[in-house]
């Protein structure tokens, strides 16, 4: 599937989970080891870059949000975080973590755990959490500018081509309306 965005350029849509995918994944980390259940849900309910997750520290964890010391493009941000997942993540912090980080994990491992638990789903990898957490949030209301702040992109066309995504499920649910 392919959109125009503002400056007429075509550009291929990134492949999304829905809702349902991502929890049976995190369903299926969940039995198997809770670390990968953390893990995991982080990288969903943030929307954090899998280099951003292996370097985040345990200072980053405040009460209500996480900070991105440096991320992509050497920027800093909040993400908002909320309770339930804050509550894990300072139960499950690794205590002799490197430097004080949050998990001892590399990208790799981390890639490796997205393909251990996706099951017979094509395509799936950390950056596609990243799609479907920026989906379910515009699907559930949030305004653009604020997911784009969250996200971490520069220019707010980047963040409106899941627009596009959330859209194309609105109209398949209108079109599964019984109208008679």
């Amino acid at each position: 599937m392919y959109t125009y965005l503002a400056d007429k350029k075509r550009t291929k849509l990134p492949k999304y989970l829905g809702k349902g995918e991502i929890v049976a994944i995190l369903n299926k980390a969940k039995q198997h080891r809770y670390r990968d259940y953390i893990i995991l849900l982080t990288l969903w309910r943030t929307g954090m870059h899998n280099s951003e997750l292996v370097n985040l520290r345990k200072k980053d964890i405040m009460e209500s949000t996480i900070i991105i010391r440096d991320g992509k493009g050497h920027k800093d941000r909040v993400i908002p975080l909320e309770n339930e997942l804050g509550n894990l993540l300072g139960l499950y912090a690794d205590p002799k973590g490197h430097e004080d980080r949050l998990f001892s994990i590399s990208k790799r491992q981390i890639r490796n755990l997205v393909y251990k638990y996706r099951g017979e789903r094509e395509h799936v990898s950390p950056h596609t959490f990243r799609h479907s957490f920026a989906v379910c949030c515009l699907k559930n209301g949030m305004n653009l500018e604020n997911l784009r702040r969250i996200l971490g992109h520069s220019n707010l066309n980047t963040t409106q081509v899941y627009l596009d995504l959330a859209g194309k499920d609105t109209v398949e649910d209108f079109n599964r309306i019984e109208w008679r």
